[in-house]
């Protein structure tokens, strides 16, 4: 019986000892993320259930959010891949030239709730939401944003 108190009083004293992570302090990431990503911010907060780039990490970091109907909220954060973007116009991770610029992701949030309606025959992006985006991503239609012409094919 003593030897179990000793081991429970062992068990309690590290784990007292260990730090405490409060929910903003870190996002759940893989370990060495620090190597890609500089100046790690931990400010996300979900709005509602989805897919949501994070602004304040270049994009380089997303979160799925579920739950809120339900009352519990809940948060998982990933890392795209290295020198890529989370692009919300496709929810995928994509290279900037192919992306949504960061800054604009948030004008792109409202497609969550085309993903919500729960209907497949429902389409995830419309006409409009893709006129809408267009302009905004470099390499749509193969423009060349610096002179506005069309790109010429690249010869290997």
């Amino acid at each position: 019986m003593s030897n179990l108190c000793i081991v429970l009083i062992g068990f309690l004293a590290t784990c007292s000892a260990m730090p405490k992570r409060t929910r903003r302090a870190a996002y759940d990431l893989p370990d060495g993320i620090n190597l890609l990503l500089q100046d790690l911010r931990s400010t996300f907060s979900c709005q509602g259930d989805g897919y949501y780039a994070d602004v304040d990490n270049n994009c380089q970091i997303f979160h799925v959010c579920h739950g809120f109907e339900e009352g519990s909220p809940r948060q998982w954060s990933f890392a795209c891949g290295n020198q890529t973007i989370f692009n919300q116009l496709t929810f995928t991770c994509s290279y900037p030239e192919e992306a949504i610029p960061c800054n604009k992701a948030p004008d792109f949030f409202y497609l969550n709730g085309n993903m919500q309606q729960g209907d497949p025959e429902v389409p995830f992006l419309n006409e409009q939401d893709v006129q809408n985006a267009a302009p905004l991503i470099p390499g749509y239609n193969n423009v060349d944003q610096r002179s506005g012409e069309p790109e010429r094919p690249s010869r290997g």
